[in-house]
């Protein structure tokens, strides 16, 4: 029902906190591999339809597949020092019904609840609707990932329900919550996303306000 597959090339998109630029196995891949298989690679991973890797070079072959997609677009989440934390994907975009979808994300824990992390949303949205001219945006998890969930409501996306036993992801069978924003939505969350993200809005490192909810 999405109409024809589009192809999607990820470009640079620079902020405040950071930016996102086209993700590159050889420039990124060891940096994310080792920010990704740390401590905490069991909550990282435990979500995702693939990982974590055995090795290095396992990831980086994965990523050399990701950034070949002519289909997906990759784009690195970095910081000032434009190292990687991460990325995020464009994917499922039909030009016909102008519907696109933001997804496998994958943030080290190091910029989770940052407003890097923010912001790197807010990038790939305001590209998505300004940029790009779709009209529909979804988002998708599995009904279980209550981080993605909660995620998906801060950042003004509407729950549209949940689509049941629809992928098997390492070998169970999970339930999928589906999010969506729309074009004429865009405006006021990219007003509130602005206003969260500016630097005056920030004292010593802590927000002065809570990132509002559009509805």
């Amino acid at each position: 029902m999405g109409g024809p597959a589009t192809e999607l090339a990820a470009v640079h998109l620079p902020g405040i906190w950071g930016a996102l630029r086209p993700l590159d196995t050889k420039r990124d891949a060891a940096r994310v591999y080792a920010a990704t298989h740390g401590a905490e690679i069991g909550p990282t991973w435990q979500e995702m339809k693939v990982g974590p890797f055995a090795d290095e070079a396992a990831f980086a072959e994965h990523v050399e597949e990701l950034v070949a997609d002519p289909y997906r677009a990759f784009f690195a989440v970095v910081g000032p020092d434009d190292l990687a934390h991460g990325w995020l994907c464009l994917m499922e975009a039909s030009a016909a019904h102008r519907s696109i979808e933001i997804g496998y994300v994958l943030y080290a824990p190091e910029i989770q609840r940052t407003t890097l992390a923010t912001e790197a949303f807010y990038l790939a949205m305001a590209h998505i609707f300004d940029d790009l001219g779709y009209r529909r945006l979804e988002w998708t998890c599995t009904a279980q990932n209550a981080r993605s969930r909660r995620a998906a409501d801060r950042l003004g996306f509407m729950f549209e329900g949940v689509m049941r036993c629809k992928l098997i992801l390492k070998g169970i069978v999970r339930d999928i919550a589906m999010y969506s924003m729309l074009a004429e939505e865009w405006p006021e969350q990219r007003r509130a996303m602005r206003e969260w993200l500016a630097p005056g809005n920030f004292e010593n490192g802590v927000q002065r306000r809570p990132l509002a909810l559009r509805r």
